[in-house]
């Protein structure tokens, strides 16, 4: 099994890789990190422009992936106190933000569209701020915004492209439980099939309704 992964050298993302490395199989890594036996792909999340995508991928052209999985994460939007009247979150922080987590996913599928075939699985991880419930969580808007695009955004791929896209909803990863959590989720990307096409799921194989693909 081939496996791309974007942003799965730190924290969460680092037991999930080393999961599916510790399985056999074979993962590419685009990080700004370094883990051992993944094919690493080194970028600055910061500064990170297209043409520098482009280059970091052309290696990757007609590979033939099983699973491409975006975990990155911008940290980057406006939150807490930028919304307060007196203050302005700076506007090119912002954008970076939007490319790095909803624009590049888009650029990676395209630049790799010869990888993907009828059974690739591609997904996204999403944060379960997005339903918005909790209202002491509003303060993170900026996050669960970038989040909630990736979500129609993998929809749109879902009618146009092959593969089966998904998400995932994690709600939270409780200290102490990533490698659980790394197990449980890889099992559910491995089970997927035909009907998964479109779905946002829950860490445990459920569908998440708020999301549900109708």
């Amino acid at each position: 099994m081939n496996a791309l992964i974007l942003g799965g050298g730190s924290k969460w993302g680092q037991h999930f890789t080393q999961h599916i490395l510790a399985q056999g199989h074979s993962v590419d890594l685009v990080t700004s990190s370094e883990t051992e036996q993944a094919n690493n792909i080194k970028v600055d999340w910061r500064q990170l422009t297209l043409e520098e995508l482009e280059v970091a991928l052309t290696p990757l052209k007609g590979k033939q992936y099983d699973i491409i999985f975006f975990n990155q994460n911008s940290g980057g939007a406006p939150n807490d106190v930028w919304f307060e009247p007196t203050n302005t979150f700076p506007l090119q922080a912002w954008s970076q933000s939007l490319w790095i987590d909803c624009q590049v996913p888009y650029y990676v599928i395209k630049l790799l569209t010869n990888s993907i075939h009828q059974d690739t699985k591609i997904g996204w991880m999403l944060t379960g701020l997005i339903d918005g419930r909790e209202q002491d969580k509003w303060r993170y808007a900026g996050y669960a915004s970038n989040k909630s695009s990736n979500v129609h955004i993998m929809r749109g791929f879902s009618q146009y492209h092959p593969g089966i896209f998904f998400c995932i909803n994690p709600s939270w990863f409780p200290p102490g439980q990533e490698q659980k959590d790394a197990e449980q989720i890889f099992s559910v990307i491995k089970n997927l099939t035909k009907d998964s096409n479109g779905k946002v799921l829950n860490k445990d194989g459920r569908e998440w309704l708020h999301y549900s693909y109708r």
